[in-house]
């Protein structure tokens, strides 16, 4: 009875080790690390003449001694060296005319600097015959549909909505082409006035803007 007893109570002390014992388990713990998120760019640079690609070019187009009768060509080569790709480009124009004659002459010389050639890539922008068709800034109504458009008529006009865009990381370049004329049939009181017009090239990413 006695050895019985002693047994017992020796496997009630075992389980009660086990029951009170901890035990050891492996893991193993990995991360994914370096993940960035970041927004990519749509940057446009432009080209001339003279000029590499840069943010902005001056004097593509310059003739400080137009007689009547003289023209005047340049172009502006856009491209886009950001990671995006865009949708599509606007143009807008600005003129500032200076007037060296006489205080009381008030001809403008930009009503006879004539527009004579200009496209945007494969685009002939002189030949767009329907209204509306680069958001509601139609160059022949500009022009009062006579055909001869100068650049007083461009000044605060913005050619909207041209899909043949400068392709992401440089390449493809999209050109801008430009001819003006002085009118041969101006008048001397034009002599010595000059207009200087800057050219804004917008580079959009949504159909939408």
């Amino acid at each position: 009875m006695k050895k019985i007893l002693g047994l017992t109570i020796a496997i009630v002390l075992i389980i009660g080790a086990v029951a009170g014992a901890t035990w050891a388990y492996f893991s193993d713990t990995e991360a994914s690390s370096d993940n960035v998120f970041a927004a990519g760019t749509l940057t446009l640079q432009l080209s001339d003449n003279d000029e590499p690609y840069q943010d902005g070019v001056t004097a593509s187009w310059s003739n400080t001694n137009m007689a009547p009768g003289d023209d005047c060509s340049g172009w502006v080569d856009l491209k886009n060296v950001g990671s995006l790709a865009a949708d599509h480009v606007e143009i807008s124009f600005a003129n500032t005319v200076t007037n060296n004659v006489t205080a009381g002459d008030d001809t403008d010389i930009s009503d006879s600097m004539k527009v004579t050639a200009m496209s945007y890539g494969t685009t002939d922008l002189l030949a767009q015959t329907t209204p509306g068709t680069f958001d509601n800034t139609y160059i022949e109504a500009a022009s009062g549909g006579d055909g001869a458009l100068t650049l007083n008529e461009l000044n605060g006009i913005t050619i909207d909505d041209l899909t043949e865009v400068p392709g992401a990381n440089g390449a493809p370049v999209v050109r801008f082409a430009m001819t003006v004329e002085l009118d041969s049939a101006t008048g001397d009181g034009n002599q010595g006035d000059s207009v200087t017009t800057v050219i804004t090239f917008t580079l959009n990413q949504d159909v939408s803007q």
